[in-house]
């Protein structure tokens, strides 16, 4: 008799290796009752208001440690079973002596107490039964209206509210016994430790009529809410809990559709979960429920990659790329997203039943208008008021897990409810206030080296002690808002970033920041001509003192990194000093772009000091970023090279450029890249260019660098190992590069496929006789690069 255990209750679910998201009895424990802290009373609570079984007692209170009356329970039993309507008139009648015409309960008690359930009116030659009345009263004539309602009385008018009577239920000790022990296998006293002769509390009566919600009708697989006009239906998987909808305050999407509720709210746990909508009449979203025996895990993704994801910790979880992935309320493949993804991003991986990825769930961090700022040098946790009495929460700093030992001062804190997670972030950007809106005594925005950043209410009183060009730093969240701001004497700026264009003749620049929430920074420099050329892709600190001016600090391009020590790439140190499981490794050649690359990129099993031009320490003093100077290979774009020339104006006229063409291979076919440099290049070269940022006056872009790759003919299809993704040659073992191209040499067309792999594999079948190409030797971190059949 009893049915799924609804939302509050614990959902039994396998362990994977770590914890899972389950949210526990607290699930759905969002009410519009503020006096509710028991999170399963609450979840009652709010799903009897939507249906208009109760109200509360005045102004959002529920008193739910308040007893309940035998009075108050009638008028209960009467709304839940949708017969509130037929009250008035019963209100002129006397049944019970003690329920006098000015009760104010005396229609809720009269219509109970007319309301029969079980019996038959005979027939087929046997005699007519008596029903059983929904409430009776003590025996003397009195109902006793205002004494506290026991457990044993309120499961016995509810049984009989689902069509049971007493000829249904066996005797016992006590009148109530029966119905109690009907009651339990019904589910009746889900969530309640209780005896017949117990007093209830309204939060326990509250959990009772929930139940009685979800319990079946006598003789029927039906649940009584269905008799309600309500229903169950596959609500798929859950994706916001704040969605919006047109006509409607609040809604709730899911893969099913997004639904109208009149809620307080859903818990943002919930978001990821498969389960069943519950709908009132009018198709208003009552609860979400979800599915037993769901597994997941929650993790934290250090690292990204084409077909796993490396974990903090290092362990490293199968991904395919084809895995189906809810990323900001949307349907998405890993396969097109994943390079995108940041590192410390909220991940919940929920399996199937044979125990392989159905989907992953990104969780976005609660936008949140609350945060707070260590004022001084912390001694414990400065942040426990944002957590509002919780305490079984994660701690993350700069989106890894950390400790309350961690937190400096200056540091910003927000709090993510739905997550359990602790936010702190040490971001902070020094510069010149250069504009607010709307105005300097409540800015809700402000402008520092033209970067627009939200105020949030605690950053306020602060914004008010500085004025428009004045100097000051200003403490970020994670997600780049400002919390507060402070004088450069107490706290600089930490923004690094790289120069993505300078104007040789003024100075004007600008520099993409390494932290995306960020964006760009524009404004004029102390840099002209030559000075200003080198500045072209180089790591920067910035900051500004003026108006439209922005003062650079460089962080490589000079005669040392200041690093000392080699990177040992399995053991994740560099010079003995650990790297952080989030660190952010960015990667140039010459005077290319800077471009992030991933830690798995780097096949050499250690990187020499000379090849490192950055390495940055977060405040733990962990290696937390790493700028290489052309390590991985990655960079550049493979094919077969030849010379080339090309055409530009200038003031003397037409300049004929020497250049460098290189023909390959992207998802649909052939493309070429053709780049202006003097290189030799020989006589059908197979090898890489990279683009710099120096570029001709309104024409292409000039070499940053070039490779010319070293061949190996004769290679079988059974050296390719395609799940390690290495070839096996007579002397060495050499890693496929992930965007490896593939050309026939017989009908001169390149292979062609979402995936290069599987480009590769329409190499192999096509030929048994292949030629691969390749920068460097794997000690150095080389790869195959370009594949040749015929």
């Amino acid at each position: 008799m009893k049915v799924r255990k609804w939302l509050s209750a614990l959902l039994a679910v396998a362990l994977l290796v770590s914890m899972l998201v389950v949210p526990s009895a607290s699930a759905a424990g969002n009410s519009a009752f503020t006096d509710i802290t028991d999170p399963d009373q609450a979840n009652a609570a709010e799903m009897l208001r939507l249906l208009g079984v109760v109200n509360g007692t005045g102004g959002g209170a529920f008193r739910p440690q308040g007893t309940l009356t035998r009075s108050e329970f009638c008028k209960m039993t009467v709304e839940i079973m949708g017969r509130g309507d037929e009250e008035p008139a019963q209100r002129s009648r006397t049944i019970f002596t003690d329920v006098s015409s000015t009760h104010w309960a005396r229609g809720y008690i009269n219509l109970a107490a007319s309301i029969t359930v079980g019996g038959s009116s005979g027939g087929d030659g046997e005699s007519a039964t008596a029903g059983t009345r929904l409430i009776m009263g003590v025996g003397d004539g009195t109902f006793q209206p205002d004494r506290v309602i026991t457990c044993g009385e309120a499961v016995t008018i509810l049984m009989r509210v689902l069509g049971y009577s007493d000829g249904d239920v066996a005797g016992g000790l006590n009148w109530y016994d029966g119905y109690m022990g009907l009651a339990g296998s019904a589910g009746l006293l889900d969530k309640l430790n209780l005896t017949g002769a117990s007093t209830i509390s309204r939060g326990q009566a509250a959990i009772l009529f929930y139940n009685l919600l979800f319990a079946k009708t006598k003789g029927s697989d039906s649940l009584y809410l269905t008799g309600l006009g309500c229903k169950v239906e596959d609500g798929g998987i859950l994706l916001d809990v704040n969605a919006t909808l047109a006509g409607s305050n609040t809604a709730v999407k899911t893969t099913t559709g997004t639904y109208k509720t009149d809620r307080a709210g859903l818990d943002e746990r919930l978001e990821g979960m498969q389960g069943d909508v519950v709908l009132d009449k009018n198709d208003k979203l009552l609860a979400f429920q979800p599915k037993e025996n769901i597994t997941s895990r929650a993790v934290n993704v250090a690292e990204w990659a084409y077909n796993e994801a490396r974990l903090t910790g290092g362990e490293t979880l199968e991904l395919p790329p084809q895995t189906t992935v809810y990323q900001d309320g949307e349907k998405k493949v890993y396969e097109e997203l994943w390079q995108d993804l940041k590192p410390g991003t909220p991940a919940t991986f929920y399996y199937t039943a044979e125990g392989k990825v159905d989907y992953v769930f990104l969780r976005s961090a609660s936008a949140s208008d609350t945060a707070m700022v260590a004022r001084s040098v912390p001694s414990g946790n400065p942040f426990t008021a944002l957590a509002k009495g919780e305490s079984n929460y994660q701690i993350y700093k700069n989106r890894m897990p950390a400790t309350v030992n961690d937190i400096r001062q200056y540091d910003v804190a927000t709090y993510d409810s739905g997550a359990k997670v602790m936010n702190i972030s040490d971001l902070r950007l020094t510069g010149m206030y250069e504009n607010v809106y709307p105005n300097t005594d409540t800015p809700a925005k402000i402008w520092v080296m033209g970067v627009e950043l939200p105020v949030l209410p605690c950053a306020v009183e602060d914004l008010r002690n500085f004025k428009i060009g004045d100097t000051l730093t200003l403490l970020l969240t994670n997600d780049g808002k400002v919390a507060g701001a402070v004088t450069t004497a107490a706290a600089k700026g930490n923004a690094v970033g790289y120069v993505k264009e300078i104007n040789a003749e003024n100075g004007e620049a600008t520099v993409q920041l390494l932290d995306s929430v960020l964006g760009e920074v524009k404004g004029k420099t102390a840099y002209r001509n030559d000075s200003a050329t080198k500045m072209l892709g180089e790591l920067v600190t910035v900051s500004s003192y003026k108006l439209g001016q922005i003062s650079l600090t460089r962080l490589t391009g000079g005669s040392s990194s200041g690093v000392t020590g080699k990177l040992e790439v399995a053991a994740r140190t560099l010079g003995g000093v650990a790297l952080a499981d989030n660190a952010a490794v960015y990667e140039k050649v010459g005077s290319s772009k800077l471009q992030p690359v991933k830690y798995s990129q780097i096949t050499a099993s250690s990187v020499p000091a000379s090849k490192i031009l950055y390495a940055g320490k977060d405040y733990a003093g962990r290696y937390n970023v790493l700028v290489l100077d052309d390590v991985t290979g990655d960079l550049y774009t493979y094919g077969f090279m030849s010379k080339g020339t090309m055409e530009t104006s200038s003031s003397m006229g037409p300049i004929i450029n020497s250049t460098v063409i290189v023909t390959t291979s992207d998802k649909s076919g052939e493309s070429k890249l053709e780049l202006v440099g003097g290189v030799e290049v020989p006589r059908n070269a197979v090898g890489g260019v990279v683009a710099s940022l120096n570029t001709l006056k309104d024409g292409p872009a000039k070499i940053a660098g070039y490779v010319f790759l070293k061949e190996q003919d004769g290679v079988r299809r059974s050296a390719f190992d395609m799940k390690a993704k290495t070839v096996t040659t007579t002397d060495m073992v050499l890693p496929i590069s992930d965007n490896v191209v593939c050309y026939n040499k017989t009908t001169k067309q390149w292979f062609t496929a979402e995936d290069p792999m599987d480009a590769l594999n329409q190499a192999r079948a096509f030929s048994d006789n292949i030629t691969i190409y390749y920068d460097r030797t794997p000690e150095d971190g080389g790869k195959v690069r370009v594949v040749v059949v015929q």
